[in-house]
């Protein structure tokens, strides 16, 4: 009967492992302290994920070069008077 259960006690415990890994390589990435995203992300891994889709809709709206409605004929890819 226990052996049953082994495939998901596994997937139980690697998933938030996993996920923590992940917010922690984020964390480094964007210059954020690792170690706590790490534990964040292990324990309380819904709510880092919704953090950190926060956070980096908020850096995607910063960098944002190019705004909507502009002329993009300046851009090789779709000039016409190219060859």
């Amino acid at each position: 009967m226990i052996e049953s259960f082994a495939p998901f006690a596994i997937f139980l415990f690697s998933a938030p492992a996993a996920f923590a890994f992940f917010a922690a390589y984020w964390a480094q990435q964007t210059r954020r302290n690792p170690w706590l995203w790490f534990f964040f992300g292990l324990f309380l891994m819904p709510i880092a994920g919704f953090a950190l889709l926060l956070i980096n809709a908020e850096r995607a709206r910063e960098r944002r070069d190019i705004p909507t409605g502009r002329d993009l004929s300046q851009h090789l890819s779709i000039r016409n008077d190219l060859p």
